[in-house]
């Protein structure tokens, strides 16, 4: 049975047997299943360019697939930064706790700081 709208009129009470008339008309307008949606699915491709991504969907609408495809997200290489100059050199470890007296460890240290200073990490 198809619903037939109330004509309101200014003046016109709202009753319960209206007011359900309503209800029940809205009611049997709610045909179909309901919408849902599948597993969605995400692609990152290893491009470098201008970054963009494509959206598809698929399935019925009781059970809709979405399928991301990310495109040039990773971006291209850049400059290389400030420090690390120089090549790297190997340092010998001070041999034992007893052998590190104070000349020892203040030589180990110069030799640190002289090959940070090297590679361009400390002025």
């Amino acid at each position: 049975m198809s619903y037939e709208p109330t004509v309101w009129r200014n003046g016109d009470k709202i009753t319960e047997e209206k007011m359900n008339k309503l209800e029940r008309g809205v009611l049997n307008q709610q045909v179909g299943a309901a919408a849902g949606f599948g597993t969605p699915t995400a692609t990152v491709d290893d491009n470098t360019g201008t970054p963009e991504v494509e959206v598809t969907a698929s399935g019925p609408d009781t059970a809709k697939i979405f399928k991301f495809a990310f495109k040039n997200i990773k971006g291209s290489k850049g400059d290389p930064g400030a420090g690390l100059t120089g090549e790297a050199t190997s340092l010998e470890a001070i041999a034992t706790s007893e052998s590190a007296d104070a000349a020892t460890v203040a030589a180990k240290t110069n030799e640190i700081i002289a090959q940070l200073k090297a590679r361009g990490i400390v002025l």
